[in-house]
């Protein structure tokens, strides 16, 4: 379990019974609105796919920097691209 779930945990154990019901059906009913569930299941598979990708992420830093390099890119603006 992370370290802030723990804290979380930790925080609410401090409340009495009704209070960590009420806190409970909340967290359920929010994550059911947000739609947490899919938001955390997602944000898992970029994870996956970003830490199975260095090498390739690796090869084309190196290509952007050696043209860099070789004069081959100019500084432009967010509106520029």
């Amino acid at each position: 379990m992370s370290a802030i779930l723990k804290k979380a945990f930790s925080m609410a154990s401090s409340f009495s019974e009704d209070e960590q019901e009420i806190l409970g059906n909340y967290w359920i009913y929010e994550m059911q609105q947000s739609n947490l569930i899919e938001i955390i299941k997602d944000e898992m598979k970029w994870q996956k796919s970003f830490s199975e990708s260095q090498d390739i992420l690796e090869m084309l830093a190196d290509k952007a920097l050696e043209e860099y390099r070789q004069g081959k890119s100019k500084q432009t603006g967010w509106d520029e691209l």
